[in-house]
């Protein structure tokens, strides 16, 4: 395993079992089995680790995204659903630890360059959908992730009936 991925895993160990606030940089590079300075090469904060962690999950939804021959909005927030679902237990870590936060702005980041050639209207827009997508989540994960991304993917695909899937482009 590589040390970034080392450190990333520690920190997730370590939240599981401490508050956030209350995790060192020496706790995690311990775990991890790594330097201070190689924890220092590859992130500034503990938050970077949770981004970079949620960076890694959104690579892995648009990779499935993209594999995806019908993308109705169905399909494409289920395919977030799903992939967000396979990392159940980091996202319910970060949810606790009140980390939940970087979800947005990763999404925010993420889909940045949908914002490159647009008009006000439509940046207004894609900030609405993002934000939806994120309260979406957090009310998934404040409902234990317990309903079927099936089921969800229904329910978003008729709450966004009437807007244009800029994301989606």
């Amino acid at each position: 395993m590589k040390s970034k991925d080392k450190i990333v895993q520690s920190l997730i160990e370590l939240m599981k079992t401490h508050e956030f606030e209350e995790i060192t940089v020496k706790d995690i590079s311990g775990l991890a089995e790594v330097n201070r300075s190689t924890y220092y090469r590859n992130f500034k904060s503990k938050e970077d680790i949770i981004k970079y962690k949620l960076e890694s999950i959104m690579d892995e939804y648009l990779k499935e995204f993209e594999s995806k021959t019908d993308k109705t909005k169905e399909i494409y927030i289920r395919t977030i659903l799903e992939t967000f679902l396979k990392h159940e237990e980091f996202l319910k870590i970060i949810h606790k630890q009140n980390q939940s936060y970087i979800l947005q702005k990763v999404l925010v980041n993420y889909f940045g360059d949908v914002l490159k050639d647009t008009s006000k209207k439509e940046r207004y827009q894609v900030y609405y959908h993002i934000g939806g997508i994120y309260n979406f989540t957090i009310c998934w994960i404040e409902n234990d992730m317990k309903d079927r991304p099936e089921y969800l993917a229904k329910i978003g695909a008729e709450i966004t009936s009437n807007i244009e899937p800029y994301l989606l482009k």
